[in-house]
């Protein structure tokens, strides 16, 4: 299976040559870990990983934007824990936008406006899914 965010592709089990291409290997595994279980706890090892990555080199982060963005229409399973994860810790607005305007002008299938939504709530202090994950319950 492969990935594709923005024109790069990255087959599973490749070597991510720069900080971008790792963030995405990352993304994938946690992508197709989320295809074979059911459960965040089982995601967060890699969404800790994706998120270290992004935190560990701010000089790209219109790229790791870019890329964030680009997971926002795709209706794999897994992307609303990523972009939900990542962006309660960063809430970076270019990705906040993107959403909203998905909100506010739904694209394809309107259910992805639930997701959307989902995504949404996480740049929010009181995001109610965050008891899902280990690094924010309790906190």
């Amino acid at each position: 299976m492969d990935l594709v965010l923005m024109g790069s592709t990255l087959r599973r089990g490749g070597l991510a040559a720069d900080p971008v291409a790792e963030f995405i290997q990352v993304v994938q595994g946690v992508l197709a870990t989320a295809e074979e279980t059911c459960g965040a706890e089982e995601l967060e090892p890699g969404l800790e990983r994706a998120l270290s990555i992004l935190q560990g080199n701010p000089g790209l982060r219109g790229q790791f934007e870019s890329r964030v963005i680009a997971l926002i229409d795709s209706p794999q399973e897994g992307v609303v824990e990523i972009v939900s994860f990542l962006m309660h810790v960063l809430r970076w607005e270019a990705v906040r936008e993107a959403v909203e305007e998905r909100i506010r002008h739904p694209r394809g299938d309107v259910s992805n406006l639930r997701l959307h939504e989902a995504m949404l709530d996480a740049f929010s202090d009181s995001w109610r899914d965050r008891d899902l994950f280990t690094r924010f319950s309790g906190a």
